[in-house]
């Protein structure tokens, strides 16, 4: 059996984004490697994505070690674990990697290149970590995959190395047309009412919610679309002191915190226009996900959302007057429909492409 290494650490915590790829395209890995054993290494707690015989957790048994920030265990800690339990190819789902053995094959999945791209937009010890190893890791990775066009080119252009596949999110069942009562339902349960504009992201400065609050404002000003609630979903992230709301105006934005993926379908259905904001992104999982639940998109201008977000959404630049026009024009406009080729964004031909890649770099 090849014995295959996986780095936990997008599996901490709720699962936002990084976590929720990697778990699904885990699921359908397994069944495409029925002869493979998956490690999974972490010095936190982990929500693992598969419960079988061929799925084993590696926690972190000292306590010294599960005090250290993940990405100094990575380097420190967890390439011991992996030769101990003789890892054929370990998969850096965070992109960096452990010191592993020599023998050792490294698939590594690229996201976006934020440390180069908008590095003042990372927490400190994420920074400072990508920094340090993202370069020399991904250059020395046996396969690079990237999660969209854009990303690997981004790569090529830095590091002189394009990836050798890309595998795109893709799209969960629960992400379609949803009934209106699970819609009125689901909007009673977290307090909302229509007509309401939504956003997905976790709280931190390349998600751009500030400017978001600032234009909805704004946009409340005009009788037009004084009914307007904001509705923000995602769990709180990081240097959000930027985002100052007037008592007066709180009755019209909700921070719904976490929302865990059941629910997030329907308050796509029922959103006015679905705004993604960000300053920065590998592809934009939220911008698909709307489209897949026929929301209407207004979304920043970059290629990597674009290939997220199709012909039908709206491109903005991430300004003030960008997303205000944007925003205007597409509250104006009747949803169109804005299909997604399902052989593109499909979980079972990504786990394809990955199992192809963990078992060729096999020595």
């Amino acid at each position: 059996m090849i014995r295959i290494g996986i780095d936990g650490r997008s599996l901490q915590g709720k699962l936002t984004g990084i976590g929720r790829y990697v778990t699904e395209l885990c699921r359908s890995i397994t069944c495409k490697m029925p002869d493979a054993l998956f490690f999974v290494y972490s010095n936190l707690p982990v929500t693992m994505p598969v419960q079988s015989n061929q799925w084993v957790l590696r926690p972190e048994k000292h306590i010294l070690y599960r005090k250290m920030k993940p990405v100094l265990w990575l380097k420190m800690r967890c390439g011991d674990m992996c030769r101990k339990d003789h890892i054929d190819t370990f998969w850096g789902t965070a992109t960096l990697f452990p010191r592993l053995a020599v023998e050792t094959m490294r698939v590594t999945t690229v996201y976006d290149l934020t440390y180069k791209v908008a590095p003042g937009t990372m927490g400190m010890a994420h920074r400072i970590g990508h920094q340090l190893f993202f370069s020399k890791d991904v250059s020395r990775a046996d396969a690079i995959v990237a999660i969209s066009q854009g990303t690997s080119d981004r790569l090529a252009t830095a590091l002189g190395r394009a990836a050798d596949a890309i595998v795109y999110p893709a799209i969960s069942r629960e992400f379609c047309l949803r009934p209106e009562t699970e819609i009125k339902t689901s909007l009673n349960k977290y307090g909302i009412r229509k007509p309401y504009i939504l956003s997905v992201a976790t709280r931190e400065p390349r998600k751009n919610i500030d400017l978001l609050v600032r234009v909805f404002c704004k946009l409340r000003q005009n009788r037009n679309y004084n009914d307007l609630t904001l509705v923000l979903v995602g769990a709180q992230g990081w240097g959000n002191d930027g985002i100052n709301i007037k008592p007066v105006e709180t009755k019209n934005i909700i921070y719904t915190g976490f929302v865990n993926q059941h629910d997030l379908p329907a308050l796509y259905c029922g959103a006015e226009v679905f705004v993604f904001p960000s300053l920065y992104e590998g592809f934009g999982m939220p911008v698909l996900e709307a489209r897949a639940c026929g929301a209407t998109v207004v979304a920043t201008d970059s290629p990597e959302i674009r290939e997220a977000g199709g012909e039908g959404a709206f491109y903005v630049p991430p300004t003030f007057d960008g997303l205000y026009k944007g925003l205007t024009t597409a509250l104006q406009q009747k949803k169109i429909q804005n299909k997604i080729d399902s052989t593109l964004f499909d979980w079972d031909r990504g786990a394809e492409i990955m199992a192809r890649l963990l078992t060729r770099v096999r020595r």
